[in-house]
């Protein structure tokens, strides 16, 4: 289709209009993203579950769809940070709802990162420690929302540190006084 004077942003608001109301919602959300990728629109907003725009999230296509750009470009600085960053990406990109360690070493090569050198106990400090993967029982984890928070936050430090306090886990700072004698 060539560009044209005589055809209006309303005219191409209209076609897409019809063409998006021939289609379920899941196609609806693929067309979309694919539209906002092949035409590298840049915007805060992104498809939300009901296939409407949703500015709560930042946009898939501008979000690495590559596992390795997706955690240079969160810069962990530990093995748990990465962890997490790992277990994040499996769910948002990958359509997990839960993963195991073997999947997360899977997805840690894949990366082309270092080597976890004992994955299961990053795991379970992710877990248990920091509080960014919560267990589900059966040895598989899912992203917290402390955990989200922090991914999402990265990789400015400032906004980790905030997403860690608004974000608490267990009772760090929260000791109580022993009662005196």
């Amino acid at each position: 289709m060539t560009k044209s004077a005589d055809y209006s942003e309303v005219d191409a608001m209209r076609e897409i209009d019809e063409a998006l109301g021939r289609l379920n919602s899941d196609a609806q959300k693929r067309v979309i993203e694919w539209a906002i990728s092949k035409h590298q629109i840049s915007s805060k907003a992104s498809i939300g579950g009901n296939g409407a725009l949703a500015d709560s999230t930042v946009a898939k296509a501008q979000i690495s769809k590559d596992i390795k750009s997706f955690l240079a470009s969160k810069q962990p600085e530990n093995f748990y940070e990465r962890v997490a960053c790992l277990v994040y990406y499996l769910e948002k990109f990958g359509d997990k709802t839960e993963v195991g360690t073997n999947e997360i070493t899977q997805a840690n090569s894949d990366a082309r990162m270092s080597k976890l050198t004992n994955p299961a106990v990053f795991v379970k400090h992710a877990t248990h420690t920091y509080g960014y993967l919560t267990s589900l029982g059966k040895r598989k984890f899912a992203i917290s929302a402390r955990g989200e928070a922090v991914v999402e936050a990265m990789p400015d430090r400032v906004k980790v540190e905030g997403a860690h306090e608004k974000f608490r886990f267990g009772n760090k700072g929260k000791r109580k006084a022993k009662p005196k004698k």
